[in-house]
């Protein structure tokens, strides 16, 4: 049964095209993943569902009812992992018709999130699940609906499958491309090749005798003409043909050290003897660490646990903390208030910044905030753009450690590839929070856990462990991982590379 049908609709925002929908159909019992930039349309088009939204043109019929569960919401003193399980259980024990979740993921630790994976592949009604999160995508949907260049389209399959399909697509219209470049190449020479022909015929034969030249001028004339007529013939035909336009493809960029403060030293933050309290609730308790210059540190750990209350402590120089002079922190935290909603995007980063005017509009452009964007007053701004611009006035600003917590949340997938790319080429320290697993993998190079109120770090921790005695223990989680079907293969390698270790 159709639940939702949406046909010729188009949807302005002051009086401009945000996107248009040709046709779309979500029968009971379809997961349909809603994908595509921030900005573009995807949670507009949850507004329209819910009705919240009646500015459009064109038929959109839902056949029952929805709810709704939104991206940010007040938290209550509950981390955001804690307050978006929260919602997302209300919604699911109303038992919906139409379940509309947006970004649900976001904040959400492992276990959260195999617990909401686990929920959505049982729900058995219509779910529209607008996220950017691979990992969800692929476990949950069996559809796609992609909004690219200010049009929804409907893709067979989750998000790996529409990705391969985009990917196959881009091949295609690239080869495409290139056979015509090369054939426009080809009629162009063939053009050029008869032009110089014509004025050849025209001068005559250096041989030719005064009274030669002159009978046959008509003749030469009338050859010359006919050989032009045919030049401008394929150069018709080239313009005619010309039909294939160029893949668009994100621009990338490159980092200098020199653009960022220098750090001298071998430590950027150390503890010892650390102990950490949130609330009159204990953390962390008599922990050590040290932080190197370079490394790209991934702080883990179930929601609640002090990730967060831990950055603000190394900013803080809480007791048991040790911040090198040298350092130059920028903190990134999802904090829409700190933004200036009269000033336009450009005008932010500006001044923020002490880079050339290129290099910023260059992390602009990668992160997805192009030229376009430049002039638009910060107010005007989506969730996730806003996430976009405090990222990017962090990332350009006058700093050698980044401090990011959770800066994955929110952003679309080219921009969290293009994040990832900046934090990998990035020549200072990072020491981040972010529960997407894929991004963590492209980044990291250490990884510090909070366990039992403690921060280890799992590497050495499995270094020590992994001696002849453990070899059992150590092949009992192997043959474990090999039976999920949810594992991960870096998993299972670094499991495997352990054993081996031990075996030696």
């Amino acid at each position: 049964m159709t639940e939702i049908k949406l046909s010729k609709l188009e949807k302005l925002i002051n009086g401009r095209p945000l996107f248009t929908i040709d046709q779309l159909l979500a029968n009971d019992g379809d997961h349909i993943g809603i994908v595509g930039r921030n900005g573009a349309g995807k949670s507009t088009l949850a507004h329209l569902l819910t009705g919240v939204d009646q500015d459009y043109t064109g038929q959109l019929v839902v056949a029952g009812p929805v709810t709704y569960v939104a991206q940010i919401a007040p938290t209550q003193d509950r981390s955001g992992g804690q307050a978006m399980m929260a919602r997302v259980r209300e919604a699911l024990n109303t038992r919906p018709e139409i379940l509309i979740l947006d970004e649900p993921s976001s904040n959400l630790d492992e276990p959260h999130q195999a617990w909401l994976i686990k929920k959505l592949r049982q729900f058995r009604g219509l779910l529209l699940l607008i996220s950017h999160d691979r990992q969800l995508l692929n476990a949950v949907t069996t559809q796609t609906w992609a909004v690219s260049h200010q049009e929804f389209k409907a893709y067979p399959g989750n998000y790996a499958a529409y990705l391969a399909q985009k990917n196959q697509a881009i091949a295609t219209q690239q080869a495409a491309y290139t056979r015509q470049n090369r054939h426009e190449h080809d009629l162009q020479q063939a053009m050029q090749a008869r032009k110089e022909k014509a004025q050849r015929i025209r001068k005559g034969n250096r041989r030719m005798t005064a009274g030669e030249r002159s009978n046959s001028r008509s003749l030469r004339e009338a050859t010359a003409a006919k050989m032009d007529r045919s030049a401008k013939s394929l150069m018709t035909r080239a313009t005619r043909e010309a039909t294939v336009s160029k893949p668009f493809t994100q621009a990338g960029f490159k980092l200098v050290a020199t653009d960022f403060p220098t750090f001298t030293g071998k430590t950027v933050i150390s503890a010892s003897g650390l102990t950490l309290r949130e609330h009159e609730e204990l953390l962390l308790t008599q922990t050590s660490f040290q932080i190197k210059p370079g490394e790209r540190v991934a702080l883990v750990g179930p929601n609640g646990c002090g990730k967060t209350t831990l950055l603000t402590a190394i900013l803080a120089k809480h007791a048991g903390l040790s911040v090198s002079p040298s350092a130059k922190i920028g903190v990134f935290k999802q904090d829409m208030t700190a933004l200036d909603g009269n000033l336009t995007v450009w005008q932010t980063v500006r001044a923020a910044s002490q880079l050339p005017d290129q290099t910023i509009r260059n992390v602009m452009g990668a992160i997805g905030l192009p030229a376009r964007f430049y002039g638009q007053a910060v107010a005007g701004l989506s969730g996730g753009e806003l996430v976009k611009l405090q990222l990017v006035s962090i990332l350009v600003g006058a700093y050698n450690v980044l401090m990011l917590d959770e800066p994955t949340n929110y952003l679309d997938v080219d921009a969290l590839d293009a994040l990832a790319d900046y934090l990998q080429n990035y020549p200072g320290t990072v020491i981040f929070v972010s529960h997407d697993a894929v991004f963590r993998q492209q980044v990291t190079t250490r990884t510090l856990a909070f366990k039992q109120q403690r921060l280890v770090d799992p590497d050495q921790v499995a270094t020590k462990a992994s001696s002849p005695s453990e070899l059992p223990l150590l092949q009992f989680k192997y043959d474990q991982l090999m039976a999920d079907p949810e594992a991960s293969t870096a998993a299972i390698q670094k499991l495997r590379d352990q054993i081996e270790a031990a075996k030696a």
